[in-house]
């Protein structure tokens, strides 16, 4: 698994971008949300993360959804962020609303264009 992270800046907030590369597992994925909650990188103003998906390969089964449950149970900070997936597989966009309708507290989204994703998690900011 290869992840990397950097901030879009947009309306004096930021927002996380999260970018995945080749397979990933859903524990690589939480292992990812841990080290941003571990190195705090949800600080200040920022919106939330948005994590581009595209190309990337994710095995999508029952556990998946258990493990994801079990995560924000254990990390409840996490429902007050917006997160955005871009994606280019419809399997990724069953598997974004399934985690959105799992937890109804968890704003979650999927996406096909970045220009879509921030301007949905950026509507909320008053000018």
């Amino acid at each position: 698994m290869s992840v990397k992270y950097s901030y879009i800046d947009c309306q004096g907030s930021r927002i996380l971008l999260r970018e995945f590369k080749g397979e990933v597992s859903i524990d690589e994925v939480i292992d990812s949300l841990k080290e941003i909650i571990e190195k705090e990188m949800l600080f200040g103003n920022t919106l939330g993360v948005l994590t581009d998906l595209r190309g990337v390969r994710i095995e999508i089964n029952v556990k998946v959804f258990k493990k994801i449950t079990g995560f924000l149970k254990e990390n409840p900070v996490m429902y007050k962020y917006k997160f955005a997936a871009v994606t280019d597989s419809p399997k990724h966009v069953v598997l974004v609303t399934i985690a959105g309708k799992i937890s109804s507290n968890l704003k979650i989204k999927p996406f096909s264009t970045f220009e879509a994703s921030v301007k949905w998690m950026t509507e909320d900011i008053i000018d």
